[in-house]
């Protein structure tokens, strides 16, 4: 539970923003990180109006405190998008093709596991976790793709400066 207890994430995501702010001087990273963390947070306030499917109503497993705020998969959802981005920003800082695949696998293993502990603790209906997942994943996708084709026109136009010069 560690993994995706609300305090962790929120270190992690403060950590690597600084990270990626001031030893690796992505700024359209960060600024990327920042945008899909309020996309995330503004999608799941949209789902949130049009359905709610509460919690199961099975004996819990374990109690759980602190979520009285969030609706079903919105904890879910921002663990994905979280994870998720930090796969795609760690992604280019690993040369190796063994390292990219044990990055995938260990972020795999992650948001699975999280997915799968809070239908196992009967937190969530296993629906849930997987429309959390269908939406953050095209969330993240979508935004991903518009980041890179935004960095090739930027490349494609200084070229363009570079040659009238």
């Amino acid at each position: 539970m560690l993994l995706g207890s609300t305090p962790f994430i929120i270190t992690l995501s403060f950590g690597s923003l600084c990270l990626f702010y001031k030893i690796f001087k992505y700024r359209t990273k960060l600024i990327l990180f920042l945008g899909i963390i309020s996309g995330s947070f503004i999608l799941n306030k949209i789902q949130k109006m049009f359905y709610s499917f509460g919690r199961p109503d099975l004996h819990h497993l374990i109690k759980v405190t602190g979520y009285s705020l969030q609706h079903d998969g919105e904890h879910t959802a921002s663990l994905i998008v979280v994870y998720g981005i930090l796969l795609f920003q760690l992604w280019g800082l690993i040369p190796r093709l063994w390292g990219r695949f044990l990055l995938v696998c260990i972020t795999s293993v992650i948001i699975l596991g999280i997915g799968i502990s809070r239908i196992y603790f009967r937190l969530n209906y296993p629906s849930n976790i997987i429309g959390s997942y269908f939406t953050m994943g095209c969330w993240l996708v979508a935004a991903i793709y518009f980041y890179w084709r935004w960095k090739e026109r930027q490349v494609k136009q200084k070229v363009i400066n570079k040659c009238r010069s």
